[in-house]
C-alpha cells in the first residue's frame, strides 16, 4: 500500500468521524433506504389547531393547510404515517383517494334540447339570468371562451406545488370548460348557458399531468376556497368510491353558511354501481342524467341518494379550442340542476337556501313511479311552478285508456321535435354564421365528436384503471400478513390507500371509538387504531355492538397500534355484539421474566362477557423493541400446559418481530440464545438444587434414628434421679427439724 492510498484511507475515515458527529445515529446508513419510502398522499384532521407547515418534517410535501376546519393535506413518506398517528394531537389520518369526473362515454350529437325541457327561456321570458349569484365550479380548469365571461377563478396548483404550477385558465381536459358552459355561457350563443348572469367562478382541482383524476384532498382545498369567498353554489361533477369523512365535515360547515352544493351521482361501470361520494350525503343535492326522452340515461347512478334528474345526454356547450363540443355524463346534468337553482335565488331573493331546495323539489316534474325513486329522484328539474291539473272534460265521452296512452307518446314525440326545431330556430337566428359553418363543414363537427369520443374512451379506461386498483388492493388485504414458511414481505402490511388512522379517546380506563371515524373507513379497509405514549396506560378497547356490526359489514380490519406493538385482528374474528379487547401487562411471574425485551403482554377477546381463545382467522402480532433484528430477537407465546416458552415468530418487518397465529394468549419477545442458555442455566439450577434436596434428605433420615435414641435416654436419666433428690430433700428436712428441736428443747442430764 503506498502513501498516497493510506493518505485516502484517512481522509476517508475522518469524513465518517464528522459525518457520525455531524448527524444522527444511524442516519448516515439509513438515510438513503428512509427517503427511497414510497410517498402516500395523506389527509390529516386535527383535534385543535393546525401546525404550521415550516414546522412539520421537511420530507413532508405538497402541503396545504385548510382554513374552515383544522385539516391539512400531505404526501409523506409511508414509513411516517404511523408515527404521525402517535402525536396527540392528530385526530385521524385518511389516505387521499381518487377522484374522476362523472363523464360518459355515451355516443354524442349537437342537438341543442335540454334548455327547453327544464324551462330555461321561461325564465328568461321573466327576466331571470341568475344574476348576483356566486357560482364556483370545482373541476378541470376553466379556458376562457370567448362565449362565456368568468367572474373570476382559482388553482389549487400554485409556484410551489410539487406537480408544478397550473392555471386555472388551462383547461387540459375539456370537462370543466364544457360544465361552466352548460351554467352560464353568454346568451345568443350557440350554446348559450342556464344562468348567463351569474358570478361563475373556477376553481382548478386537477392538474394537468393527473388528467381527469385527482385526489380527495384537492377537492378539499377546492370546497376550503369556495367556503371562503362566499359562494352561493357550490358545483361538484366529480365523484369518488369510499366516505372521507374530512369531506363530510367540509360539506356541512358549508351547508351550515347557507350554501347549495350538487353533485353528479355518478355513471355506472362494470364495476361501481353505487352513487358516488359526495352526491350520497344528505346535504348534497345528487344529480341523475336523463335523455331527449326523459327517460334515465343507461348508465346514470341508480340510488335512494338520487334527489333530482336533469339533462345528461348529447350536451352541446364550450370546448377549451373556443368551439363547442357536445358531452354525455351526470357531470353535464349537475349544473343544469345548479343553473335553475340560481335562477331561482333570483327570483326568490329572501327565500332561505333550504327554501330553494325545497322549492327544486316540489317544482320538478315527476318520472317514473310516483313520488320520490331511485332513477330520477323527485323528478326532472322545472324552472316554471306546476300548474294545477285541468278538470276532466264535462262530456259524456268516455275515452280508451289504450288510446289516450297513444296520444300522449304522440304528443311526446311532438314535443321532442318541436324542441328540437325550436332550438335550431334559436341558433339560427342568434349565431347563423356559425351554424352555417357547422353545417358547411361536416369534417370540424366530426373532428369534435371524435376528440369527445376519444376523451370519453379516456374516461372509461380512467375509470377501469381505479377499479382494477381497488381490485389489486383487496388482493393485497386478502394476503395480508400471509405467513408463507414464516416470512412475512415488506409488501404484506395493511394497504396505506384503505387504512385510516384515529387516535381513540379514554373513558374510565378503556378506549373507546368515535362512530364517524368507525363510518370513515372504507370497505375492506383497515381501521388503525393508535396509541401514542399519552394513552400508554390503556390497555383494553370497547367496541359497541353497532360499531362491531359496521366492521363486519364493511369487512373492516382492526389493527391496534402502540409504541411497542402491532396487533392485526380481522373482523370475521369478531361475532355479532360488544366486543372487549385486551392487551395487558401481565403480573404472572414466568420463567425468563428478567431477560425480556420489553413487556409481557396477555392478549383477548371477550364479546358478551365470553372470553374467547381460538379463533377462525390468523392474526398478527409484530412487537416493537430496540435493534430487534440487529440482536435476531425472536417472539415467543407462553405455553401453559407445558409451562414453558414457545417460539411464535422470528421474521422481521418494520422494525419489529412478527408472529402469526390464530389463537390469543401471552407474548414477550426474548433472544434466543440468551432464552436458551437461561432455560439450560435453570435447568442446571434445579437439578443442582434437587441434588442438594436429595443429600440433606438423605442425611436427616441417616440421623434420626440416633437423635431419638438419646432424647429418650436422656429423659429416662432425668425421670429416674429426680426421686432420690426429692427423697433426699424430705430426709435433710426431716433430719434438720428433729436435730433442731433436739438441740434447743432438750438438756443433758448429769
Amino acid at each position: 500500500m503506498n502513501k498516497k492510498q493510506i493518505k485516502r484511507g484517512v481522509v476517508g475515515i475522518v469524513l465518517v468521524f464528522l459525518l457520525s458527529i455531524v448527524l444522527p445515529v444511524g442516519q448516515v446508513i439509513a438515510q438513503d433506504s428512509e427517503y427511497g419510502d414510497e410517498y402516500i398522499d395523506i389527509i390529516i384532521r386535527y383535534k385543535e389547531s393546525v401546525p404550521e407547515e415550516e414546522s412539520l418534517d421537511p420530507r413532508f410535501k405538497n402541503v396545504q393547510t385548510m382554513d374552515i376546519l383544522p385539516i391539512q393535506t400531505m404526501s409523506v413518506p409511508a414509513s411516517a404515517i404511523r408515527e404521525l398517528s402517535l402525536e396527540k394531537n392528530i385526530r385521524r389520518i385518511t389516505y387521499d383517494q381518487e377522484v374522476t369526473t362523472s363523464q360518459s362515454p355515451y355516443e354524442v350529437s349537437s342537438d341543442d334540447w335540454n334548455q327547453t325541457m327544464i324551462g330555461t327561456f321561461d325564465a328568461w321570458e321573466e327576466g331571470y339570468t341568475g344574476k348576483d349569484v356566486d357560482i364556483a365550479i370545482l373541476d378541470t380548469g376553466f379556458y376562457q371562451h370567448p362565449d362565456i365571461t368568468y367572474a373570476g377563478g382559482h388553482s389549487i396548483f400554485g409556484e410551489d406545488d410539487e406537480l408544478g404550477p397550473d392555471v386555472w385558465t388551462n383547461d387540459h381536459s375539456g370537462h370543466g370548460t364544457h360544465v361552466a358552459g352548460i351554467l352560464g355561457a353568454k346568451q345568443g350563443t350557440r350554446a348559450q348557458g342556464i344562468a348567463p348572469d351569474a358570478d361563475i367562478y373556477g376553481v382548478k382541482i386537477y392538474h394537468e399531468s393527473k388528467g381527469d383524476k385527482t385526489r380527495v384532498g384537492n377537492l378539499l382545498t377546492g370546497l376550503n376556497w369556495a367556503i371562503q369567498n362566499d359562494s352561493d353554489i357550490i358545483v361538484i361533477s366529480s365523484g369518488y368510491p369510499d366516505h372521507n369523512q374530512e369531506v363530510y365535515d367540509t360539506i356541512q360547515e358549508a351547508y351550515a353558511q347557507g350554501i347549495l352544493i350538487f353533485a353528479a351521482s355518478g355513471n355506472i361501470t362494470d364495476n361501481n354501481g353505487t352513487i358516488d361520494y359526495p352526491a350520497v350525503h344528505d346535504e348534497v343535492i345528487a344529480v341523475s342524467g336523463v335523455n331527449q326522452r326523459q327517460a334515465r340515461v343507461s348508465d346514470s347512478m341508480v340510488g335512494p341518494e338520487n334527489e333530482l334528474a336533469a339533462p345528461g345526454q348529447n350536451i352541446l356547450s364550450l370546448s377549451p379550442d373556443g368551439a363547442y363540443s357536445t358531452m354525455s355524463g351526470t357531470s353535464q346534468a349537475a349544473p343544469h340542476v345548479a343553473g335553475i337553482a340560481a335562477l331561482l335565488m333570483e327570483k326568490h331573493p329572501s327565500e332561505s337556501p333550504d327554501a330553494i331546495r325545497q322549492r327544486l323539489i316540489e317544482q320538478a316534474l315527476d318520472l317514473g313511479d310516483p313520488g320520490h325513486d331511485v332513477l330520477y329522484g323527485h323528478g326532472l328539474v322545472q324552472f316554471g311552478e306546476k300548474q294545477p291539473e285541468e278538470p276532466e272534460p264535462e262530456d259524456d265521452t268516455v275515452e280508451d285508456p289504450e288510446e289516450t296512452e297513444e296520444e300522449t307518446d304522440s304528443v311526446s314525440d311532438d314535443d321532442e321535435t318541436s324542441e328540437d326545431t325550436d332550438s335550431e330556430s334559436e341558433n339560427t337566428e342568434t349565431d347563423s354564421e356559425e351554424t352555417t359553418d357547422s353545417e358547411t363543414d361536416p369534417e370540424q363537427s366530426n373532428e369534435t365528436q371524435n376528440e369527445t369520443e376519444d376523451d370519453d374512451s379516456s374516461s372509461e379506461n380512467s375509470n377501469e384503471t381505479v377499479d382494477n386498483n381497488d381490485e389489486e388492493t383487496t388482493s393485497e388485504e386478502e394476503d395480508f400478513y400471509s405467513n408463507n414458511e414464516n416470512e412475512i414481505e415488506e409488501n404484506d402490511d395493511p394497504a396505506q390507500h384503505s387504512t385510516i388512522w384515529i387516535r381513540p379517546s379514554e373513558t374510565n380506563g378503556v378506549a373507546t371509538v368515535a362512530q364517524e371515524d368507525i363510518e370513515a373507513v372504507p370497505n375492506n379497509g383497515v381501521l388503525a387504531i393508535s396509541f401514542d405514549s399519552s394513552l400508554g396506560h390503556i390497555e383494553r378497547i370497547s367496541l359497541s355492538r353497532e360499531q362491531v356490526k359496521i366492521l363486519k359489514d364493511k369487512n373492516v380490519k382492526l389493527l391496534i397500534a402502540r409504541v411497542d406493538l402491532e396487533w392485526v385482528i380481522p373482523i370475521d374474528n369478531l361475532s355479532e355484539g360488544n366486543a372487549l379487547i385486551t392487551f395487558e401487562s401481565t403480573a404472572q411471574e414466568l420463567k425468563a421474566k428478567a431477560i425480556t425485551k420489553g413487556k409481557i403482554l396477555s392478549f383477548g377477546i371477550e364479546q358478551e362477557g365470553e372470553r374467547l381463545t381460538t379463533f377462525p382467522s390468523e392474526m398478527t402480532y409484530r412487537f416493537f423493541t430496540p435493534e430487534v433484528e440487529y440482536n435476531q430477537d425472536a417472539l415467543y407465546r407462553w405455553n401453559e400446559s407445558t409451562e414453558s416458552w414457545e417460539l411464535l415468530g422470528d421474521a422481521y418487518t418494520k422494525g419489529g418481530v412478527v408472529g402469526v397465529t390464530s389463537e390469543v394468549g401471552t407474548l414477550a419477545v426474548f433472544n434466543p440464545e440468551e432464552l436458551e442458555t437461561a432455560i439450560a442455566t435453570a435447568k442446571e439450577e434445579k437439578v443442582a438444587e434437587e441434588e442438594v434436596q436429595e443429600t440433606e434428605e438423605k442425611e436427616v433420615e441417616e440421623s434420626e434414628p440416633d437423635v431419638v435414641e438419646e432424647t429418650e435416654i436422656e429423659f429416662s436419666e432425668e425421670e429416674s434421679s429426680g426421686l432420690p433428690v426429692v427423697l433426699s430433700s424430705v430426709v435433710v428436712v426431716l433430719m434438720s427439724v428433729t436435730g433442731g428441736l433436739y438441740f434447743f428443747g432438750g438438756k443433758s442430764k448429769d
